[in-house]
């Protein structure tokens, strides 16, 4: 990663901390992040968020420095849980470089990538429902992974996606106020397919 470059509106500090080896680091990063996204939410600063939501998926996330992916999955799983029910808007940008790290070759990384969808899911609620496909997808290679944290962090979160499936509709929908045509099917579907 390049020292020089800016990643503004994150501070040097937050990218030190995100880059760092120790996961302590990286959770005092992601709870400064945390605190950042809220302002924007507060100031209705929706360029600045996705600024911090891109930069933490394309430049940490995605990196090829597994120290930064690491740090970038906690930071993106910070960004939701402080938008909180407006987390629903940005879903998209959030989830995919998440599901990109179910790939990763270290066992520790992909543990954290559940971690950070699980915590993704439960801010965002019934609002992953027309994500449905693509997160059923990730969390079907996860089922069948060798490292035991890893299918226990797929676990949980296929816990709370059966949950998800099984809600109401009027707690599914804070986001948007509004129920896509096809996520009845889409939880029904679910539901038939984790109960054979």
């Amino acid at each position: 990663m390049n020292p020089e470059k800016d990643f503004a509106p994150l501070t040097p500090n937050i990218v030190r901390a995100l880059n760092d080896k120790l996961y302590e680091k990286r959770k005092v990063a992601a709870l400064e992040i945390e605190k950042l996204v809220r302002e924007f939410v507060a100031q209705n600063n929706t360029v600045q968020i996705k600024h911090v939501i891109q930069t933490l998926s394309q430049e940490f996330a995605l990196s090829q420095h597994p120290h930064s992916r690491k740090g970038g999955l906690i930071g993106l799983a910070a960004c939701s849980i402080a938008l909180g029910k407006d987390s629903g808007l940005y879903l998209k940008e959030l989830i995919e470089p998440v599901l990109t790290c179910f790939n990763d070759a270290d066992s520790r990384l992909r543990y954290y990538a559940c971690e950070a969808l699980y915590n993704i899911v439960k801010v965002a609620r019934g609002a992953v429902l027309p994500h449905f496909n693509v997160l059923f997808d990730g969390l079907s290679k996860l089922a069948a992974d060798p490292d035991p944290n890893v299918k226990s962090g797929s676990e949980l979160l296929d816990r709370l996606l059966k949950v998800l499936t099984g809600a109401p509709a009027s707690l599914l929908c804070r986001c948007s106020g509004t129920l896509t045509a096809s996520s009845p099917s889409c939880c029904r579907r679910y539901r038939m397919n984790l109960t054979r």
